[in-house]
């Protein structure tokens, strides 16, 4: 009788540890309510696909570098919607038409920094502590300075897309790391710029 007793209670035990490790994989901090993630990090490898052409020159983008944070809601533990802003640098190479050096060197290092405000949408396979996410970001980049006043003219603000995938890792109950992955299209003025970016984030 003991040993049954025990057994049953061995049993019982067992399945509430099974019951609460489930609870554990399917429950996450982040499966309702508000939340924010911040990427201190984006570096993006991006290329022209067409040149933009300035007075006395055109110009092909090469890299750049963004700082940017979301503030979302979760609609359901599978999908998010937020709102985004950020900082992005972009660094390009401007050709003069005419083979002057000291034109060259004037123009040497050109940079272009806008102001991406864009749509946040979010879509989870699984709801747990650590996983997959899916992102597309759609939105608008106005253009606040570029290195070469003369240039502004011709890469003003355009739209932007973004498509990427994520993986939400878990470090504590108040911060989330989520590396990603994306593929970035974006216009300055009537000029195309694609790439692919890896951003470093945190969630809270």
């Amino acid at each position: 009788m003991l040993q049954s007793t025990s057994r049953v209670l061995l049993l019982l035990g067992l399945l509430i540890q099974v019951s609460a490790t489930q609870g554990q994989l399917l429950k996450t901090k982040q499966e309702k309510g508000y939340f924010n993630i911040t990427t201190p990090v984006e570096l993006q490898v991006v290329r022209s696909i067409d040149s933009a052409m300035q007075e006395d020159g055109n110009t092909r983008f090469k890299a750049g570098f963004e700082i940017n944070t979301i503030n979302g809601y979760f609609v359901n533990p599978q999908f998010s919607l937020g709102l985004g802003i950020g900082l992005q640098f972009s660094h390009y190479k401007y050709s003069p038409f005419t083979d002057i050096p000291e034109q060259d060197t004037i123009t040497r290092g050109a940079r272009v920094t806008t102001l991406p405000i864009f749509a946040d949408f979010r879509y989870y396979p699984r709801n747990s502590i650590s996983g997959t996410m899916f992102i597309v970001d759609a939105g608008y980049a106005p253009t606040l300075n570029t290195s070469h006043a003369a240039h502004r003219p011709f890469l003003n603000g355009g739209a932007l897309l973004k498509l990427g995938v994520a993986y939400k890792v878990y470090l504590s109950d108040l911060i989330t790391f989520v590396p990603s992955l994306n593929f970035k299209a974006q216009q300055y003025g009537e000029h195309t710029v694609v790439g692919g970016i890896l951003g470093l984030g945190l969630m809270f």
